[in-house]
């Protein structure tokens, strides 16, 4: 019996040891997640915008639609946000020259760009709307370069033998 009561007052002696280091363990766990959310809110770069994958799909559709009914698209048609102005530009574009076209620094982030040929960004009023890429295969030609600007009115494009080019 003298060993149980021992045991006993031992393991008495030891909870508050024992909750004192989960304590320090716990605060020491808060404090890195306190600096690992700063480190991330001060570094995270929100300017910076997404290109709109599912109008990619739609423009990629739309072009091949377009070849194989013979009739033109027109990116209205496509697009379900209000703009004025459509800028296509290859893809090596580099950023100073859209900057310089839209007028205002492009923050487009474009990570994958293995199958896109041309970026296509939409303005309204001057200002930033959109910005989508054309992943297709069948290439974009007699555009103006290193931009080819079109209002909404005239963003129509045929589709012939595979190549698109601008429906004047």
């Amino acid at each position: 019996m003298g060993s149980d009561g021992a045991d006993a007052r031992a393991r008495r002696r030891s909870l508050p040891v024992m909750g004192k280091a989960l304590l320090v363990v716990g605060g020491f766990l808060a404090f890195c997640f306190l600096v690992f959310g700063g480190i991330v809110f001060v570094t995270r770069d929100e300017d910076r915008v997404a290109v709109d994958a599912l109008l990619a799909e739609r423009l990629s559709k739309a072009v091949v639609t377009a070849d194989e009914e013979r009739a033109p698209f027109d990116l209205r048609d496509l697009t379900p946000f209000d703009w004025d102005r459509v800028y296509l530009f290859p893809i090596d574009t580099p950023r100073s020259t859209i900057d310089e076209a839209v007028g205002f620094e492009f923050k487009g982030d474009l990570n994958y760009t293995a199958e896109s040929s041309e970026i296509l960004v939409f303005t309204n009023n001057g200002g930033f709307v959109r910005f989508t890429d054309y992943r297709g295969r069948r290439p974009f030609r007699d555009l103006q370069r290193p931009v080819e600007v079109r209002t909404a009115n005239d963003a129509v494009f045929d589709v012939r033998e595979g190549i698109v080019t601008p429906a004047d």
